[in-house]
């Protein structure tokens, strides 16, 4: 008995503590940041080099794009500073900081902290930090670079001049200043939205940001004010619509009697985003009856959302629900969203369905290729079928359009199964169908192929562009 009064003291204890220390949790304010001190980049990535270094064409690439950024005008290190970011590639992080610290030009200071932004180098936090403490004679591109930079590296010390640009007159930062709090902020910055919240001169935009950023920083304490806000039918509708989908990215289960209340309202927008707000609670029943409820909604665009949750949230009892729908809806999107998801479920009866219709010579050929599409894409199932098919087309120039998607669809994956139907493909006299045959060749290599690939090449009546084609291939391991 007195271990049992002991351990009731301390849960009592615990949660007292718990809802003190939430309440002792302050709003943080504006102000001008602390400047983190200066700093060279971080070592090289020795992989994502290595990795780079293999798309160089020639010995010398390396030497002249180190050179491009020693001595080259602002719009060649541009150009190449955008390949770096294209190509993943960090080889260059020293000269490329050497550049920014002398560099005046504007363009290429946005680029460099794209370039490090992309390698989640905090090295230039620095001037980001100095920049969004007083943007105003800044160029937008170069602020908005700045925001985007500070919130990848995750720079707390930006948290004071981000809520002065939230705060300030110039509402031209707001958006930004909103999403970067959204990143580095925590507990006290959700209280300053909080109380932010309750400003009157916020425009429905504004505010609708807020609701996002408030979800998505799963701040709890705006819980009761986003439960107000979307139960308030006076309210803006897309602010409404923002804040119930804040109740869900917050995960608190409190959440899910508000939304599913809410999904009897009139508006399909509001219903969407009440199961978008759901789609956060896959291990609540009532959630999931909600978006089973969603699937079969009036509007295609809530149909659509909970058809999309249903699959993310892999809820195979949906089976029956979305096999109706790509039966029966009257809206194509909603017809392939339900392919889709069928597809990713991956049920026994979910993929009988899918492979019946591929034999049925009933359903359209527009349907079987975004079957084909969604089977091969989630490989688990009609692979065989899908090849039959490919055969049945070959031999049927009216359904040139299907063995073209089909062809398309194969040449995405490489599959040792996918061999015989490349050597048909090839042996096509059509030449749209010669170069799916390649497509498949390209990244399959099989031997096979090249037998077929030589006697297209010497043929004189073949299509040219296809013979070009099959000598780069074949030149490339020397067999023409």
């Amino acid at each position: 008995m007195k271990k049992l009064f002991f351990l009731l003291c301390l849960i009592f204890s615990f949660s007292l503590y718990a809802q003190t220390a939430d309440e002792d949790i302050k709003a943080s304010k504006g102000g001008i940041s602390e400047i983190p001190a200066a700093k060279r980049p971080k070592a090289i990535d020795k992989e994502k080099a290595a990795k780079a270094a293999e798309k160089d064409e020639s010995e010398k690439d390396y030497e002249n794009k180190s050179n491009t950024i020693k001595y080259g005008i602002p719009s060649e290190i541009s150009s190449l500073i955008d390949e770096l970011i294209k190509n993943d590639d960090p080889r260059f992080t020293e000269e490329i900081y050497d550049v920014f610290q002398v560099s005046k030009n504007t363009v290429i200071k946005q680029k460099v902290l794209n370039y490090f932004k992309q390698q989640e180098d905090p090295c230039l936090e620095d001037y980001a930090v100095e920049v969004l403490n007083d943007p105003y004679e800044e160029k937008g591109d170069l602020v908005k670079a700045c925001f985007q930079y500070i919130s990848t590296v995750k720079t707390k010390e930006a948290v004071p001049a981000v809520l002065s640009l939230i705060e300030s007159e110039n509402d031209s930062y707001f958006n930004d200043a909103i999403a970067t709090i959204g990143e580095i902020g925590g507990p006290s910055e959700a209280m300053f939205l909080v109380e932010y919240l309750e400003r009157e001169d916020l425009s429905d935009a504004q505010r609708q940001t807020l609701m996002r950023t408030c979800g998505k920083m799963h701040a709890i304490q705006t819980w009761d004010k986003m439960v107000e806000i979307a139960e308030d039918e006076d309210e803006n509708l897309y602010v409404r619509m923002y804040a119930a989908e804040a109740l869900g990215l917050m995960e608190k289960k409190e959440s899910v009697p508000v939304l599913t209340s809410l999904f009897s309202e009139n508006d399909p927008n509001l219903r969407q985003y009440v199961i978008k707000g759901l789609s956060h609670f896959p291990d609540v029943i009532e959630a999931q009856e909600t978006v089973m409820q969603g699937i079969r909604d009036e509007h295609w665009r809530v149909r659509q959302e909970a058809i999309k949750t249903a699959k993310e949230n892999k809820m195979t009892d949906s089976i029956p629900y979305l096999i109706y729908r790509a039966k029966n809806d009257s809206e194509k999107v909603i017809k392939d969203e339900a392919y889709n998801s069928i597809a990713a479920l991956n049920s026994s009866e979910g993929n009988d369905f899918l492979i019946a219709q591929i034999k049925d010579k009933k359903v359209g050929d527009a349907t079987k290729k975004k079957i084909v599409e969604v089977l091969l894409k989630e490989g688990n199932a009609g692979e065989k079928e899908i090849l039959e098919l490919a055969e049945e087309c070959l031999k049927d120039d009216k359904r040139k359009d299907l063995r073209y998607a089909i062809g398309k669809e194969l040449a995405k994956y490489e599959n040792a199964a996918y061999e015989d139907i490349c050597l048909k493909y090839l042996a096509s006299k059509d030449s749209t169908t010669q170069s799916l045959g390649l497509d498949i060749y390209k990244i399959n290599k099989f031997n096979s192929a090249e037998t077929t690939m030589r006697t297209i090449y010497a043929d004189k009546k073949a299509n040219s562009g296809v013979k070009n084609r099959i000598k780069k291939m074949l030149d490339s391991i020397r067999q023409i």
